[in-house]
């Protein structure tokens, strides 16, 4: 965008940010992360890892989309296994922590509906739970204001986090007071060119 800043973020494993900016400035942002949109300048380096020209699978980064973007024609426990479909990983492993993020979240009421039929909050953590599903080592979640599904997001985080695990470095792109109220560390945004990790 002309006339925006780079915008330089650290957040360590476990820890959890906030980018305080704009619905169209914060989903931006969250989309360079993400790798879904290439930065105009900088890197995102993911664990000392510069990830900025490699596709999304590749970059161990969960994305938690403005909305959920849930597939309405698959069940709540195909919408979860989603996130693991293009990552390299022991097929076993993978399954026992997606049975532990279904149970962590409350969610095996719902494994067999279909998205229209869930709550807006169950909607959110299964949106959470397809993110965490692949064992990212960054979770980017694009909260707008007004999304009331998200609850409080730091009795929701914790659960998608492997036991013995320092967990996932997460990023929370908002402009709503009540979820920035949750999170300490926020950085202002107005415009945006590049975001770094």
């Amino acid at each position: 965008m002309p006339g925006s800043r780079p915008v330089t973020l650290d957040v360590p494993a476990g820890g959890t940010a906030a980018l305080v900016a704009s619905p169209r400035t914060g989903t931006a942002v969250a989309r360079v992360v993400v790798g879904l949109t290439p930065p105009r300048a900088g890197r995102i380096l993911v664990a000392g890892r510069d990830v900025t020209g490699l596709p999304p699978p590749r970059r161990q980064v969960g994305y938690v989309p403005a909305g959920g973007a849930l597939l309405p024609h698959l069940t709540v426990r195909r919408n979860i296994e989603y996130g693991q479909r293009k990552r390299e990983r022991v097929h076993e492993v993978a399954n026992d922590w997606v049975d532990s993020l279904v149970t962590h979240l409350e969610l095996a009421p719902a494994l067999d509906l279909l998205p229209h039929l869930l709550s807006e909050a169950q909607r959110f953590r299964v949106a959470l739970a397809r993110a965490a599903a692949c064992l990212p080592e960054v979770l980017v979640v694009d909260l707008p204001v007004g999304a009331t599904g998200a609850g409080r997001l730091t009795d929701v985080l914790p659960r998608v986090c492997p036991p013995g695990a320092a967990g996932s470095a997460v990023l929370v792109c908002s402009a709503d007071p009540a979820v920035l109220a949750e999170i300490p560390v926020r950085v202002p945004v107005e415009r945006v060119e590049a975001a770094d990790r």
